[in-house]
């Protein structure tokens, strides 16, 4: 233990000296990056054979005072960024400005519907059948340009990358976590920087040190970064805990970022290159990464393509203050141009160069709504399209209105209750408790027919999702009396107790301290129920949701009730893994750790589809996440204004209308 113990303390010492060791590095003169053999010009460059198509409009048309499509929207934060957006309703802003680089289809798997064409990336192996490296190629489509008419190159995209990977990046995007080859050089300014990690590591596991070392450092550590003696604790982290991938999740991220830029003000960003990112030609760009990432056809391909002539005036490492400059007013090669945010309406007007083909309606607007209005909005002609939260009552008015056409699609996420295993250690209480949930009433009271109960912590919507799920555990109190008993609790005066003390716990829920989540009836029943086997059960409702996940953050619940937003790809290395940062149900099991990575080192889906099905019943005998509801999302148009049969067919929580925007028609009515 102590040794594991010195680790950590070795390695913050020893990280500290390979950042600062950046900075004694001889600078270079270009600080930009640049690409394998030519740089983009900041001006349009002349059209060529390849990028010039003969059937585009030649100038954008003027479509301020067209009829206009009204969005119903919930409040902006005014950023259209494709790098810096956050918020929902400003992501579709910048969906619809800018184009990705390929597409993905109903299912989220790539396609060929976006700028470039989807190439099966090529796997290189070593001698012993590893896997060492990935190649990813993307080439985009003749004849692309972006709204104001200038081509798009290889080097908008590989501009792209380089903001998304620049070591000042603050946005949303994660694809630097992406084990591009030389990503971690570039952003963190060293050449030899996996090198020295590696040592770090080396030397760190070998290390023995005395006691007198481990006192000094520790008071070394003290005066440095003003923390107790009393926090070093053995049982605290190990370096592996301190994986960089996710060095930007932890609560120093200012601290780091800040040392980052200081580095690089002193060596001037020798750096200049990401090794794995490369232009092949002007329309070609190749990304290679070290071993296999299933999630990176998501993160590299899923970019919206920036042009570098507007965004990247002024850019250089480090500096990305001209580009967050063009936050107010976006421009790509998306179906739509901006055109104004003004008065809580954001206007779009069609791009005729889009490479789909010119939308049909030539104005959209987004009105600034709240989620209650979103239903009148529409019955009353406001708007035109509108997202209101699905429930019974919302349908029983959207099927009585003759004029509003309306689509349920599958939530991309799903209802859980959790359970910390180091709050609530026995795992025969853990099970005990479960079989205190009665699920489907209380789904069905909430939602009707509009969710349902899943017998698996995971999204149905994803294709890992095990089709033969069957129910673990039913609502069954004589059985959780059972396991309680395996667990040595016996009754004592009505009571359950085991050592002296009664069996206790509390269940936190954010139901707006009134009870209004899909959830309560489910834990109310865990109260009822747990009263008449003689367990204590303690309901907290949480009227602020902040505070809720502040408690759930800091491991103080021992039971609670949220839901997870799921992504494209089921990688479960961030929730159940012994070191996943959100992994908030403390489940600590070999098996599922090894089962969670070989499923991310191998781009073989029915491969991944038997290693999930095996991890997800893992987490269920662990009895710490009990899956509740999928739930439905609505969608309502008005169908005097929006020609019904232009939108898209069997629309997914992948594939909305958004996807076949260019194709939406109005009636003539509304023309």
């Amino acid at each position: 233990m102590h040794k594991k113990f010195i680790s950590l303390l070795l390695v913050a010492f020893l990280l500290v000296g390979v950042l600062a060791a950046c900075g004694q590095k001889t600078p270079a003169e270009n600080n930009e990056p640049t690409d394998t053999n030519t740089e983009q010009e900041t001006e349009k460059p002349a059209d060529t054979e390849d990028n010039e198509s003969a059937e585009r409009p030649t100038e954008q048309g003027d479509y301020s005072n067209e009829p206009a499509l009204v969005l119903g929207a919930n409040d902006f934060n005014g950023v259209f960024s494709p790098f810096f957006a956050t918020t929902g309703y400003d992501m579709d802003i910048v969906e619809m400005v800018h184009a990705s680089l390929i597409g993905f289809d109903r299912n989220s798997q790539p396609d060929n519907s976006g700028l470039a064409e989807y190439i099966e990336p090529e796997e290189v192996k070593g001698e012993d059948g590893t896997i060492e490296k990935t190649i990813y190629t993307f080439k985009l489509k003749e004849g692309l340009v972006f709204s104001d008419g200038t081509p798009i190159t290889a080097d908008d995209v590989i501009f792209t990358y380089y903001v998304l990977c620049d070591p000042n990046y603050t946005g949303s995007s994660t694809i630097y976590t992406t084990p591009i080859l030389g990503v971690n050089e570039y952003r963190y300014d060293d050449v030899d920087y996996a090198d020295k990690v590696a040592k770090i590591k080396e030397e760190a596991d070998n290390y023995e040190p005395t006691e007198e070392e481990i006192e000094k450092k520790a008071e070394q550590l003290a005066e440095a970064y003003g923390m107790d003696k009393a926090d070093f604790m053995p049982d605290g982290p190990y370096y592996e805990d301190y994986n960089l991938a996710g060095i930007r999740q932890d609560k120093y991220n200012a601290d780091i970022t800040a040392y980052i830029q200081s580095n690089l003000e002193k060596s001037e960003g020798h750096v200049e290159e990401i090794e794995g990112i490369k232009k092949i030609d002007d329309r070609t760009v190749q990304v290679t990464i070290a071993g296999v990432d299933p999630k990176a056809i998501y993160n590299l391909g899923a970019i919206r393509v920036a042009p570098k002539h507007y965004y990247g005036e002024g850019f250089k490492k480090g500096d990305l203050s001209m580009v967050e400059a063009k936050s107010g007013e976006p421009m790509g090669a998306g179906p739509y141009r901006f055109h104004s945010f003004e008065n809580n309406v954001v206007t779009l007007v069609a791009n005729d160069f889009f490479y789909k083909g010119a939308p049909h309606v030539k104005k959209i607007k987004y009105q600034v709504t709240n989620t209650a209005n979103k239903l009148e909005g529409v019955k009353l002609g406001e708007f035109d399209i509108s997202d209101p939260s699905a429930s019974m009552e919302t349908l029983a008015q959207v099927e009585a209105e003759e004029d509003i056409h309306y689509e349920l699609i599958d939530n991309l996420g799903y209802g859980y209750i959790g359970i910390n295993a180091e709050r609530i250690t026995d795992k025969n209480v853990r099970k005990g408790i479960f079989h205190l949930m009665d699920r489907k009433p209380a789904v069905e009271a909430y939602y009707g027919n509009l969710a349902s109960v899943i017998e698996r912590p995971m999204s149905r919507v994803s294709w890992a999702y095990p089709k033969d799920a069957t129910e673990v555990y039913g609502f069954d109190p004589d059985k959780a009396m059972e396991y309680f008993e395996a667990a040595g609790y016996k009754l004592e005066d009505g009571k359950l107790m085991k050592d002296g003390k009664q069996l206790t716990i509390e269940i936190g829920i954010p139901a707006d301290g009134k009870g209004d989540h899909p959830s309560y009836p489910i834990v109310l029943g865990v109260k009822n129920e747990g009263d008449k086997l003689g367990m204590a059960v303690n309901i907290v409702d949480y009227a602020d949701g902040n505070k809720f996940f502040d408690d759930l953050d800091a491991g103080k619940l021992d039971i609670w009730c949220a839901a997870w937003q799921a992504t494209p790809d089921p990688d479960m290395y961030q929730t159940y893994h012994s070191q996943g940062p959100s992994n908030h149900y403390k489940i600590k099991d070999s098996e599922l750790d090894q089962l969670i990575i070989d499923a991310r080192s191998t781009n073989d889906m029915e491969a991944r589809k038997e290693m999930y099905a095996k991890a997800l019943d893992i987490v269920m005998d662990w009895a710490v996440e009990m899956p509740v509801y999928q739930r439905k999302n609505m969608y309502i148009f008005n169908k005097k204004v929006i020609d019904i049969d232009t939108l898209p067919k069997d629309m997914t929580p992948y594939y909305g209308y958004f996807a076949e925007i260019e194709n939406l028609k109005l009636t003539e009515a509304a023309k």
